[in-house]
Protein backbone atom coordinates (compact mmCIF):
# COMPACT_ATOMS: atom_id res chain seq x y z
CA UNK A 1 0.00 0.00 0.00
CA UNK A 2 3.12 2.67 1.21
CA UNK A 3 4.59 1.77 -2.52
CA UNK A 4 1.49 2.56 -4.67
CA UNK A 5 0.98 5.79 -2.53
CA UNK A 6 5.05 6.30 -2.88
CA UNK A 7 4.36 6.06 -7.02
CA UNK A 8 0.98 8.07 -7.03
CA UNK A 9 2.70 11.14 -5.24
CA UNK A 10 6.01 11.09 -7.52
CA UNK A 11 3.58 10.35 -10.51
CA UNK A 12 2.03 13.99 -9.24
CA UNK A 13 4.88 15.63 -8.64
CA UNK A 14 6.15 15.31 -12.42
CA UNK A 15 2.96 16.16 -12.75
CA UNK A 16 2.94 19.30 -11.38
CA UNK A 17 6.56 19.58 -12.52
CA UNK A 18 5.60 19.52 -15.89
CA UNK A 19 3.12 21.58 -16.05
CA UNK A 20 4.90 24.33 -13.98
CA UNK A 21 8.02 24.08 -16.17
CA UNK A 22 5.94 24.29 -19.51
CA UNK A 23 4.04 27.44 -17.44
CA UNK A 24 7.35 29.57 -17.16
CA UNK A 25 8.31 28.42 -20.65
CA UNK A 26 5.16 29.74 -22.53
CA UNK A 27 5.54 32.42 -20.53
CA UNK A 28 9.07 33.47 -21.44
CA UNK A 29 7.83 32.86 -24.98
CA UNK A 30 4.74 35.11 -24.24
CA UNK A 31 7.67 37.86 -22.83
CA UNK A 32 9.60 37.62 -25.88
CA UNK A 33 6.71 38.10 -28.42
CA UNK A 34 5.05 40.57 -26.33
CA UNK A 35 8.66 42.60 -26.59
CA UNK A 36 8.88 41.98 -30.45
CA UNK A 37 5.43 43.13 -30.84
CA UNK A 38 5.35 46.07 -28.62
CA UNK A 39 8.29 47.53 -30.44
CA UNK A 40 6.98 46.88 -33.87
CA UNK A 41 3.64 48.96 -32.34
CA UNK A 42 5.71 51.55 -30.74
CA UNK A 43 7.52 52.03 -34.06
CA UNK A 44 4.66 52.46 -36.16
CA UNK A 45 3.34 54.94 -33.74
CA UNK A 46 6.47 56.97 -33.61
CA UNK A 47 7.20 56.91 -37.54
CA UNK A 48 4.33 59.64 -37.91
CA UNK A 49 4.70 61.32 -34.24
CA UNK A 50 7.17 64.43 -34.96
CA UNK A 51 4.49 64.40 -38.72
CA UNK A 52 2.08 66.50 -36.94
CA UNK A 53 3.81 68.82 -35.13
CA UNK A 54 6.32 69.39 -38.62
CA UNK A 55 3.24 70.34 -40.96
CA UNK A 56 1.65 72.87 -38.53
CA UNK A 57 5.03 74.67 -38.53
CA UNK A 58 4.38 75.38 -42.13
CA UNK A 59 3.46 79.00 -44.13
CA UNK A 60 0.08 77.16 -46.13
CA UNK A 61 -0.97 75.03 -43.06
CA UNK A 62 -0.84 78.62 -40.54
CA UNK A 63 -2.13 80.95 -43.27
CA UNK A 64 -5.24 78.79 -44.45
CA UNK A 65 -6.41 79.14 -41.10
CA UNK A 66 -6.57 82.93 -41.81
CA UNK A 67 -8.01 83.25 -45.40
CA UNK A 68 -11.21 83.57 -45.14
CA UNK A 69 -11.48 83.37 -48.87
CA UNK A 70 -10.75 79.59 -48.44
CA UNK A 71 -8.46 79.91 -51.52
CA UNK A 72 -5.37 78.72 -49.25
CA UNK A 73 -7.69 75.89 -47.76
CA UNK A 74 -7.70 74.35 -51.69
CA UNK A 75 -3.83 74.46 -51.58
CA UNK A 76 -3.89 72.66 -48.09
CA UNK A 77 -6.15 70.31 -49.76
CA UNK A 78 -3.60 68.79 -52.20
CA UNK A 79 -0.27 69.36 -50.05
CA UNK A 80 -1.97 67.22 -47.48
CA UNK A 81 -3.28 64.41 -49.81
CA UNK A 82 0.90 64.28 -51.29
CA UNK A 83 2.02 64.36 -47.37
CA UNK A 84 -0.33 61.38 -46.66
CA UNK A 85 0.65 59.64 -50.26
CA UNK A 86 4.57 59.72 -49.28
CA UNK A 87 4.42 59.39 -45.43
CA UNK A 88 1.59 56.13 -45.51
CA UNK A 89 -0.90 58.26 -43.10
CA UNK A 90 -4.41 57.26 -43.72
CA UNK A 91 -5.98 60.76 -43.33
CA UNK A 92 -4.44 64.47 -42.72
CA UNK A 93 -6.51 67.50 -41.77
CA UNK A 94 -6.83 70.51 -40.29
CA UNK A 95 -9.26 71.71 -38.07
CA UNK A 96 -9.93 76.02 -36.81
CA UNK A 97 -10.37 76.88 -33.19
CA UNK A 98 -14.00 75.24 -33.54
CA UNK A 99 -12.65 71.69 -34.40
CA UNK A 100 -14.30 72.36 -37.88
CA UNK A 101 -12.25 71.00 -40.71
CA UNK A 102 -10.89 73.05 -43.37
CA UNK A 103 -8.66 70.90 -45.19
CA UNK A 104 -8.38 67.16 -45.43
CA UNK A 105 -6.45 64.70 -47.61
CA UNK A 106 -9.16 62.80 -48.42
CA UNK A 107 -11.02 65.87 -49.47
CA UNK A 108 -12.13 64.04 -52.81
CA UNK A 109 -13.72 61.15 -51.46
CA UNK A 110 -16.71 60.23 -50.71
CA UNK A 111 -16.05 60.36 -46.76
CA UNK A 112 -13.79 63.01 -46.38
CA UNK A 113 -13.61 64.78 -43.57
CA UNK A 114 -13.69 68.49 -44.94
CA UNK A 115 -16.80 70.16 -42.90
CA UNK A 116 -17.08 67.74 -40.01
CA UNK A 117 -16.53 68.92 -36.50
CA UNK A 118 -14.15 67.01 -34.54
CA UNK A 119 -13.95 69.28 -30.86
CA UNK A 120 -15.26 66.33 -28.90
CA UNK A 121 -12.23 64.29 -29.92
CA UNK A 122 -9.79 64.22 -26.98
CA UNK A 123 -7.13 64.79 -29.78
CA UNK A 124 -8.37 67.90 -30.97
CA UNK A 125 -9.05 69.54 -27.00
CA UNK A 126 -5.77 68.40 -25.41
CA UNK A 127 -3.77 69.89 -28.47
CA UNK A 128 -5.54 73.31 -28.04
CA UNK A 129 -4.78 72.62 -24.29
CA UNK A 130 -1.11 71.21 -24.56
CA UNK A 131 0.31 71.54 -27.95
CA UNK A 132 -0.26 68.12 -29.02
CA UNK A 133 -2.64 64.88 -28.36
CA UNK A 134 -3.04 61.74 -29.18
CA UNK A 135 -6.10 59.08 -29.58
CA UNK A 136 -7.50 55.75 -30.27
CA UNK A 137 -10.98 55.85 -31.85
CA UNK A 138 -13.29 54.43 -34.23
CA UNK A 139 -13.65 57.21 -37.17
CA UNK A 140 -16.95 58.66 -36.32
CA UNK A 141 -17.23 59.79 -40.44
CA UNK A 142 -15.20 56.52 -42.13
CA UNK A 143 -16.06 54.15 -39.44
CA UNK A 144 -13.03 52.61 -39.50
CA UNK A 145 -10.69 52.73 -36.09
CA UNK A 146 -7.40 54.26 -36.23
CA UNK A 147 -4.81 56.04 -34.06
CA UNK A 148 -4.98 59.91 -34.05
CA UNK A 149 -1.96 61.99 -33.20
CA UNK A 150 -2.15 65.89 -33.11
CA UNK A 151 -0.43 69.48 -32.91
CA UNK A 152 -1.83 72.85 -32.38
CA UNK A 153 -0.86 75.27 -35.44
CA UNK A 154 0.05 78.33 -33.56
CA UNK A 155 -0.19 81.72 -34.90
CA UNK A 156 1.97 83.42 -36.64
CA UNK A 157 1.68 86.58 -34.68
CA UNK A 158 2.00 84.47 -31.24
CA UNK A 159 -1.49 84.96 -30.31
CA UNK A 160 -1.50 81.36 -29.19
CA UNK A 161 -3.28 78.21 -30.80
CA UNK A 162 -5.24 79.54 -33.83
CA UNK A 163 -6.62 75.68 -35.15
CA UNK A 164 -4.94 71.65 -34.62
CA UNK A 165 -3.21 69.84 -37.41
CA UNK A 166 -4.55 66.00 -37.18
CA UNK A 167 -2.76 62.80 -38.33
CA UNK A 168 -4.78 59.36 -38.24
CA UNK A 169 -2.94 56.17 -38.81
CA UNK A 170 -4.54 52.44 -39.40
CA UNK A 171 -3.32 50.07 -37.41
CA UNK A 172 -5.27 46.98 -39.02
CA UNK A 173 -1.99 45.98 -40.78
CA UNK A 174 -0.52 45.31 -37.53
CA UNK A 175 -3.24 43.44 -36.09
CA UNK A 176 -3.20 41.53 -39.29
CA UNK A 177 0.36 40.30 -39.05
CA UNK A 178 -1.13 39.08 -35.91
CA UNK A 179 -3.38 37.31 -36.69
CA UNK A 180 -1.57 35.57 -39.45
CA UNK A 181 1.30 34.52 -37.07
CA UNK A 182 -1.73 32.19 -35.37
CA UNK A 183 -0.98 33.65 -31.67
CA UNK A 184 -3.38 35.02 -28.90
CA UNK A 185 -2.24 39.35 -28.97
CA UNK A 186 -4.25 41.97 -27.78
CA UNK A 187 -4.03 45.39 -26.95
CA UNK A 188 -6.39 47.00 -24.76
CA UNK A 189 -7.00 51.17 -23.83
CA UNK A 190 -6.93 52.41 -19.90
CA UNK A 191 -10.11 51.55 -19.58
CA UNK A 192 -9.50 47.73 -20.58
CA UNK A 193 -11.24 47.78 -23.52
CA UNK A 194 -9.70 45.71 -26.35
CA UNK A 195 -8.50 48.07 -29.32
CA UNK A 196 -6.55 45.39 -31.53
CA UNK A 197 -6.35 41.73 -31.37
CA UNK A 198 -5.42 38.68 -33.74
CA UNK A 199 -9.32 37.29 -32.62
CA UNK A 200 -11.21 39.87 -34.64
CA UNK A 201 -14.20 38.67 -32.68
CA UNK A 202 -12.41 39.85 -29.49
CA UNK A 203 -12.08 43.59 -30.64
CA UNK A 204 -14.09 46.00 -28.82
CA UNK A 205 -14.77 43.94 -25.57
CA UNK A 206 -13.94 44.84 -22.30
CA UNK A 207 -11.83 42.56 -19.80
CA UNK A 208 -12.85 44.32 -16.75
CA UNK A 209 -15.59 46.61 -14.93
CA UNK A 210 -15.88 50.10 -16.62
CA UNK A 211 -16.71 52.75 -14.30
CA UNK A 212 -20.27 54.76 -15.16
CA UNK A 213 -17.77 57.52 -15.01
CA UNK A 214 -15.18 55.41 -17.81
CA UNK A 215 -18.80 54.71 -19.91
CA UNK A 216 -19.45 58.23 -20.35
CA UNK A 217 -16.42 59.44 -21.09
CA UNK A 218 -16.26 56.75 -23.51
CA UNK A 219 -19.60 57.87 -25.14
CA UNK A 220 -19.08 61.77 -24.95
CA UNK A 221 -15.94 60.98 -27.17
CA UNK A 222 -17.79 58.51 -29.07
CA UNK A 223 -14.39 56.90 -28.81
CA UNK A 224 -16.03 53.23 -30.00
CA UNK A 225 -19.21 54.25 -31.40
CA UNK A 226 -22.24 52.20 -31.44
CA UNK A 227 -20.08 48.95 -30.17
CA UNK A 228 -21.60 47.32 -26.85
CA UNK A 229 -18.14 47.23 -24.97
CA UNK A 230 -19.26 43.40 -23.46
CA UNK A 231 -17.03 41.61 -21.31
CA UNK A 232 -14.37 39.47 -23.22
CA UNK A 233 -14.45 36.69 -20.52
CA UNK A 234 -14.84 35.94 -16.90
CA UNK A 235 -11.59 35.87 -14.93
CA UNK A 236 -11.58 32.32 -12.87
CA UNK A 237 -10.14 31.96 -9.52
CA UNK A 238 -6.94 30.73 -10.59
CA UNK A 239 -6.06 33.68 -12.43
CA UNK A 240 -6.75 32.30 -16.08
CA UNK A 241 -9.50 33.73 -18.32
CA UNK A 242 -11.78 31.95 -19.49
CA UNK A 243 -13.17 32.98 -22.84
CA UNK A 244 -16.57 31.66 -24.78
CA UNK A 245 -19.62 30.17 -23.78
CA UNK A 246 -20.16 29.49 -19.68
CA UNK A 247 -18.45 26.01 -19.26
CA UNK A 248 -17.27 25.42 -22.11
CA UNK A 249 -15.04 28.35 -22.46
CA UNK A 250 -11.40 28.21 -23.65
CA UNK A 251 -9.53 28.92 -20.76
CA UNK A 252 -6.25 31.36 -21.12
CA UNK A 253 -2.84 32.30 -18.75
CA UNK A 254 -2.88 36.16 -19.47
CA UNK A 255 1.03 37.60 -19.71
CA UNK A 256 0.22 41.77 -19.20
CA UNK A 257 3.19 44.17 -20.55
CA UNK A 258 2.11 48.14 -19.79
CA UNK A 259 2.96 50.76 -22.84
CA UNK A 260 3.98 54.40 -22.44
CA UNK A 261 1.45 55.43 -25.07
CA UNK A 262 -1.96 56.32 -23.65
CA UNK A 263 -2.10 54.30 -20.78
CA UNK A 264 -2.62 51.07 -22.53
CA UNK A 265 -1.56 47.47 -22.18
CA UNK A 266 -0.34 44.96 -24.46
CA UNK A 267 -2.04 41.12 -23.63
CA UNK A 268 -0.66 37.72 -24.77
CA UNK A 269 -2.99 34.97 -24.01
CA UNK A 270 -1.62 31.22 -23.65
CA UNK A 271 -4.19 28.47 -24.13
CA UNK A 272 -3.98 26.34 -20.91
CA UNK A 273 -5.11 22.89 -22.35
CA UNK A 274 -1.81 22.40 -24.34
CA UNK A 275 0.05 23.15 -20.77
CA UNK A 276 -2.46 20.62 -19.48
CA UNK A 277 -1.43 18.23 -22.71
CA UNK A 278 1.96 18.50 -22.19
CA UNK A 279 1.78 17.53 -18.39
CA UNK A 280 -0.33 14.33 -18.98
CA UNK A 281 2.15 13.52 -21.43
CA UNK A 282 4.54 13.38 -18.82
CA UNK A 283 2.86 11.48 -16.21
CA UNK A 284 2.54 8.67 -19.06
CA UNK A 285 6.21 8.90 -19.73
CA UNK A 286 6.65 8.82 -15.84
CA UNK A 287 4.42 6.01 -15.69
CA UNK A 288 6.12 4.12 -18.94
CA UNK A 289 9.38 5.17 -16.76
CA UNK A 290 8.62 3.11 -14.04
CA UNK A 291 7.34 0.19 -16.18
CA UNK A 292 10.35 0.14 -17.20
CA UNK A 293 12.59 -0.08 -14.18
CA UNK A 294 10.71 -3.75 -13.89
CA UNK A 295 12.42 -4.55 -17.51
CA UNK A 296 15.46 -3.51 -15.95
CA UNK A 297 16.67 -7.13 -15.15
CA UNK A 298 15.93 -8.30 -18.75
CA UNK A 299 18.64 -5.61 -20.16
CA UNK A 300 21.45 -6.26 -17.44
CA UNK A 301 21.51 -9.69 -19.30
CA UNK A 302 22.71 -7.62 -22.61
CA UNK A 303 24.79 -5.38 -20.69
CA UNK A 304 27.76 -6.99 -20.88
CA UNK A 305 27.92 -7.79 -24.11
CA UNK A 306 26.75 -4.31 -25.58
CA UNK A 307 29.43 -3.10 -23.11
CA UNK A 308 32.22 -4.89 -25.12
CA UNK A 309 30.85 -3.34 -28.23
CA UNK A 310 30.83 0.15 -27.03
CA UNK A 311 34.27 0.23 -25.96
CA UNK A 312 35.56 -0.94 -29.58
CA UNK A 313 33.11 1.98 -31.06
CA UNK A 314 34.88 4.24 -28.44
CA UNK A 315 38.43 3.59 -29.77
CA UNK A 316 37.53 3.69 -32.90
CA UNK A 317 36.02 7.16 -32.13
CA UNK A 318 39.79 8.13 -30.55
CA UNK A 319 41.47 6.87 -33.34
CA UNK A 320 39.35 9.11 -35.37
CA UNK A 321 39.65 12.06 -33.07
CA UNK A 322 43.60 11.59 -32.85
CA UNK A 323 43.39 11.84 -36.95
CA UNK A 324 41.27 14.47 -37.13
CA UNK A 325 43.26 17.02 -34.20
CA UNK A 326 46.33 16.47 -35.76
CA UNK A 327 44.97 17.52 -39.21
CA UNK A 328 43.46 20.79 -37.46
CA UNK A 329 46.79 21.52 -35.99
CA UNK A 330 48.72 21.42 -39.30
CA UNK A 331 45.42 23.70 -40.82
CA UNK A 332 45.84 26.13 -37.43
CA UNK A 333 49.47 26.01 -38.35
CA UNK A 334 48.66 27.03 -41.95
CA UNK A 335 45.39 29.70 -40.92
CA UNK A 336 48.21 31.20 -38.33
CA UNK A 337 50.94 31.99 -41.45
CA UNK A 338 48.60 33.61 -43.66
CA UNK A 339 47.11 35.98 -41.02
CA UNK A 340 50.28 36.89 -40.40
CA UNK A 341 50.55 37.58 -44.16
CA UNK A 342 46.95 39.64 -43.79
CA UNK A 343 48.24 41.91 -40.75
CA UNK A 344 51.38 42.86 -42.87
CA UNK A 345 49.44 43.87 -45.71
CA UNK A 346 46.54 45.59 -43.79
CA UNK A 347 49.17 47.93 -42.53
CA UNK A 348 50.42 49.15 -45.94
CA UNK A 349 47.13 49.79 -46.48
CA UNK A 350 46.67 51.70 -43.09
CA UNK A 351 49.90 53.72 -43.64
CA UNK A 352 48.38 54.87 -47.77
CA UNK A 353 44.97 55.92 -45.94
CA UNK A 354 46.40 57.81 -43.92
CA UNK A 355 48.75 59.17 -46.04
CA UNK A 356 46.27 60.09 -48.73
CA UNK A 357 43.50 61.55 -45.67
CA UNK A 358 46.79 63.70 -44.06
CA UNK A 359 47.19 64.86 -47.63
CA UNK A 360 43.02 65.37 -48.43
CA UNK A 361 42.14 67.62 -44.98
CA UNK A 362 45.37 69.42 -44.86
CA UNK A 363 44.82 70.94 -48.38
CA UNK A 364 41.64 72.97 -47.06
CA UNK A 365 43.13 74.98 -44.83
CA UNK A 366 46.32 75.85 -47.47
CA UNK A 367 43.52 77.05 -49.90
CA UNK A 368 42.74 79.62 -46.96
CA UNK A 369 46.12 80.43 -45.92
CA UNK A 370 47.14 81.28 -50.15
CA UNK A 371 44.35 83.37 -50.50
CA UNK A 372 44.75 85.52 -47.16
CA UNK A 373 48.60 85.25 -48.04
CA UNK A 374 47.75 87.12 -51.67
CA UNK A 375 44.83 89.20 -49.62
CA UNK A 376 47.01 90.26 -47.33
CA UNK A 377 50.00 91.05 -50.17
CA UNK A 378 47.91 93.29 -52.22
CA UNK A 379 46.66 94.82 -49.06
CA UNK A 380 50.66 96.00 -48.24
CA UNK A 381 50.68 97.40 -51.82
CA UNK A 382 47.35 99.41 -50.76
CA UNK A 383 49.07 100.62 -47.42
CA UNK A 384 45.86 99.34 -45.98
CA UNK A 385 48.40 97.31 -42.88
CA UNK A 386 45.45 97.20 -40.56
CA UNK A 387 43.14 95.01 -43.17
CA UNK A 388 46.88 93.15 -43.86
CA UNK A 389 47.27 92.29 -40.30
CA UNK A 390 43.53 91.39 -40.00
CA UNK A 391 44.47 88.60 -42.94
CA UNK A 392 47.89 87.47 -40.99
CA UNK A 393 45.77 86.77 -38.11
CA UNK A 394 43.81 84.59 -39.81
CA UNK A 395 46.98 82.90 -41.66
CA UNK A 396 47.80 82.21 -37.89
CA UNK A 397 44.42 80.76 -37.03
CA UNK A 398 44.27 78.24 -39.95
CA UNK A 399 47.73 77.41 -39.45
CA UNK A 400 46.72 76.77 -34.97
CA UNK A 401 43.44 74.82 -37.15
CA UNK A 402 46.30 72.79 -39.17
CA UNK A 403 47.88 71.56 -35.89
CA UNK A 404 44.21 70.73 -34.70
CA UNK A 405 43.59 68.63 -37.78
CA UNK A 406 46.71 66.44 -37.75
CA UNK A 407 45.46 65.66 -34.14
CA UNK A 408 42.39 64.89 -35.00
CA UNK A 409 43.75 62.80 -37.73
CA UNK A 410 44.60 60.23 -34.68
CA UNK A 411 41.30 60.11 -33.96
CA UNK A 412 40.10 58.99 -37.10
CA UNK A 413 40.20 55.53 -36.65
CA UNK A 414 38.64 55.75 -32.99
CA UNK A 415 34.97 56.32 -32.52
CA UNK A 416 34.03 59.46 -31.41
CA UNK A 417 35.64 62.29 -28.94
CA UNK A 418 34.85 65.10 -26.97
CA UNK A 419 31.78 66.89 -27.22
CA UNK A 420 30.75 69.71 -26.53
CA UNK A 421 27.78 72.57 -28.02
CA UNK A 422 28.76 74.40 -30.97
CA UNK A 423 27.17 77.16 -32.38
CA UNK A 424 26.70 75.88 -36.05
CA UNK A 425 25.33 79.27 -37.82
CA UNK A 426 28.84 80.75 -36.66
CA UNK A 427 30.73 77.89 -37.75
CA UNK A 428 28.86 78.24 -41.71
CA UNK A 429 29.59 81.54 -41.48
CA UNK A 430 33.13 80.85 -41.25
CA UNK A 431 33.39 77.95 -43.43
CA UNK A 432 31.55 80.54 -46.46
CA UNK A 433 33.97 83.14 -45.38
CA UNK A 434 37.14 80.87 -46.31
CA UNK A 435 35.49 79.95 -49.38
CA UNK A 436 33.83 83.53 -50.46
CA UNK A 437 36.78 83.95 -52.76
CA UNK A 438 35.94 80.60 -54.60
CA UNK A 439 32.19 81.81 -55.03
CA UNK A 440 33.36 84.69 -56.15
CA UNK A 441 35.33 83.74 -58.94
CA UNK A 442 33.16 81.49 -59.95
CA UNK A 443 30.54 83.96 -59.96
CA UNK A 444 27.67 81.80 -57.90
CA UNK A 445 24.61 82.83 -56.66
CA UNK A 446 24.49 82.05 -52.60
CA UNK A 447 21.70 81.58 -51.08
CA UNK A 448 21.54 81.13 -47.00
CA UNK A 449 18.63 80.53 -45.15
CA UNK A 450 18.25 80.11 -41.68
CA UNK A 451 15.16 79.72 -39.81
CA UNK A 452 13.09 82.62 -38.30
CA UNK A 453 12.60 83.96 -34.85
CA UNK A 454 15.34 82.28 -33.44
CA UNK A 455 18.65 83.38 -32.07
CA UNK A 456 21.46 82.34 -34.41
CA UNK A 457 23.87 81.52 -30.99
CA UNK A 458 21.11 78.96 -30.21
CA UNK A 459 21.57 76.78 -33.20
CA UNK A 460 24.11 74.48 -31.10
CA UNK A 461 24.54 70.94 -31.97
CA UNK A 462 27.23 68.29 -30.02
CA UNK A 463 30.09 67.87 -31.24
CA UNK A 464 33.76 70.03 -32.06
CA UNK A 465 34.40 72.83 -34.07
CA UNK A 466 37.16 71.23 -36.45
CA UNK A 467 35.05 68.13 -37.55
CA UNK A 468 31.86 70.72 -37.63
CA UNK A 469 33.46 73.06 -40.12
CA UNK A 470 35.50 70.02 -41.85
CA UNK A 471 32.08 68.62 -42.87
CA UNK A 472 30.36 71.77 -43.70
CA UNK A 473 33.98 72.58 -46.47
CA UNK A 474 33.46 69.42 -47.50
CA UNK A 475 29.58 69.88 -48.42
CA UNK A 476 30.31 73.05 -49.72
CA UNK A 477 33.58 72.41 -51.95
CA UNK A 478 31.72 69.56 -53.52
CA UNK A 479 28.93 71.60 -54.45
CA UNK A 480 31.12 74.14 -55.82
CA UNK A 481 32.95 71.39 -58.02
CA UNK A 482 29.60 70.79 -59.23
CA UNK A 483 29.16 73.89 -60.40
CA UNK A 484 31.96 74.40 -62.61
CA UNK A 485 31.54 75.33 -66.03
CA UNK A 486 27.22 75.68 -65.05
CA UNK A 487 25.91 78.97 -66.78
CA UNK A 488 24.20 80.78 -63.89
CA UNK A 489 25.53 78.88 -60.99
CA UNK A 490 23.34 78.87 -57.96
CA UNK A 491 24.26 77.31 -54.55
CA UNK A 492 21.46 76.99 -51.60
CA UNK A 493 21.98 76.49 -48.20
CA UNK A 494 18.97 75.62 -45.37
CA UNK A 495 18.64 75.39 -41.87
CA UNK A 496 15.61 73.81 -40.76
CA UNK A 497 14.37 73.22 -37.35
CA UNK A 498 13.06 69.48 -36.29
CA UNK A 499 12.48 67.88 -32.93
CA UNK A 500 15.74 67.25 -31.56
CA UNK A 501 17.70 67.59 -34.81
CA UNK A 502 19.14 70.67 -36.95
CA UNK A 503 18.88 69.62 -40.51
CA UNK A 504 21.18 71.49 -43.26
CA UNK A 505 20.53 71.07 -46.90
CA UNK A 506 22.89 72.17 -49.80
CA UNK A 507 21.51 72.45 -53.18
CA UNK A 508 22.80 73.22 -56.45
CA UNK A 509 21.65 73.50 -59.85
CA UNK A 510 24.44 71.34 -61.47
CA UNK A 511 24.49 68.48 -63.66
CA UNK A 512 23.07 66.00 -60.95
CA UNK A 513 24.77 62.36 -59.95
CA UNK A 514 23.94 59.97 -62.14
CA UNK A 515 22.12 56.48 -60.12
CA UNK A 516 25.74 54.36 -60.51
CA UNK A 517 27.42 57.38 -58.55
CA UNK A 518 24.94 57.93 -56.09
CA UNK A 519 25.26 54.18 -54.78
CA UNK A 520 28.99 54.84 -54.42
CA UNK A 521 28.70 57.94 -53.14
CA UNK A 522 30.24 57.67 -49.24
CA UNK A 523 32.73 54.94 -50.69
CA UNK A 524 36.21 55.79 -49.94
CA UNK A 525 38.13 56.82 -53.09
CA UNK A 526 35.41 56.99 -55.23
CA UNK A 527 35.84 60.21 -57.39
CA UNK A 528 34.25 61.45 -60.77
CA UNK A 529 36.94 64.23 -60.55
CA UNK A 530 39.72 63.94 -63.22
CA UNK A 531 42.84 62.14 -62.03
CA UNK A 532 45.06 65.00 -59.64
CA UNK A 533 41.71 66.65 -59.26
CA UNK A 534 40.44 64.92 -55.97
CA UNK A 535 41.20 61.85 -53.84
CA UNK A 536 38.05 60.55 -53.31
CA UNK A 537 37.66 61.03 -49.37
CA UNK A 538 35.65 64.32 -48.79
CA UNK A 539 32.55 62.91 -48.91
CA UNK A 540 33.67 59.68 -46.89
CA UNK A 541 35.16 61.97 -44.26
CA UNK A 542 32.34 63.37 -43.92
CA UNK A 543 30.15 60.58 -43.98
CA UNK A 544 32.19 58.92 -40.74
CA UNK A 545 31.96 62.78 -38.92
CA UNK A 546 28.64 62.51 -39.64
CA UNK A 547 28.27 59.18 -38.01
CA UNK A 548 30.46 59.65 -35.43
CA UNK A 549 28.03 62.60 -34.13
CA UNK A 550 25.36 60.23 -34.19
CA UNK A 551 23.31 61.87 -37.49
CA UNK A 552 22.42 61.11 -40.84
CA UNK A 553 24.03 62.41 -44.32
CA UNK A 554 21.57 61.59 -47.75
CA UNK A 555 21.82 62.64 -51.02
CA UNK A 556 19.94 63.19 -54.10
CA UNK A 557 19.06 64.56 -57.34
CA UNK A 558 16.61 68.02 -57.23
CA UNK A 559 13.44 67.62 -60.16
CA UNK A 560 14.70 70.78 -61.31
CA UNK A 561 18.17 69.49 -61.82
CA UNK A 562 21.03 69.43 -59.80
CA UNK A 563 21.85 67.62 -57.12
CA UNK A 564 21.14 68.25 -52.80
CA UNK A 565 23.31 66.78 -49.82
CA UNK A 566 20.92 67.08 -46.29
CA UNK A 567 22.95 66.46 -42.87
CA UNK A 568 20.63 65.92 -39.62
CA UNK A 569 22.63 66.36 -36.47
CA UNK A 570 21.30 66.49 -33.06
CA UNK A 571 21.21 69.24 -31.11
CA UNK A 572 23.07 70.28 -28.09
CA UNK A 573 22.30 70.91 -24.98
CA UNK A 574 23.87 73.02 -22.03
CA UNK A 575 25.06 76.89 -23.29
CA UNK A 576 26.64 77.78 -25.99
CA UNK A 577 30.94 77.19 -27.07
CA UNK A 578 32.05 80.63 -28.42
CA UNK A 579 34.47 80.60 -31.12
Amino acid sequence: MSLAVLVAVGLWSVWHWQYTQAAREAERHAHNRLTLYSSSLQGALERFAYLPGLLAQQTLIQAALTDETRLLATQANDYLSLVAERSGAEAIFLMDAQGVTIAASNHAEDDSFLGHHYAFRPYFRDAMDNGIGEFFAIGSTTGRAGYFVSAAVDNPAGTGSQGVLALKVSLESLQESWRQAGENVLLTDANGVVILSSRPEWRYRRLGELSEQAMLEIREQRQFMDEPLDPLGERLRDGTLSIGNQGIGERYLTKPLELATLGWTMHYLVPVRPLYASARNALLVAAGGTLALLLLGLWLRERQKRQRLRDRESRIIREANERLEARVEERTRELREAQAELVQAGKLAALGTMAAGIAHELNQPLSGIRTYAANGERLLHRERTQAAEENFRRIQTLCERLGTLIRQLKLFARKGGAREPVELAARLDFVLELLEERIQRQGVTLHVTLPANVPHDTIRVAGDEVRIEQLLTNLLRNALDALRGVETPRLEITLDDEPRRWVITVADNGPGIDEATLERLFDPFYTTKAVGDGLGLGLFISYGIVQDLDGRITAGNREAGGAWFQVELPKAEGGPRHA
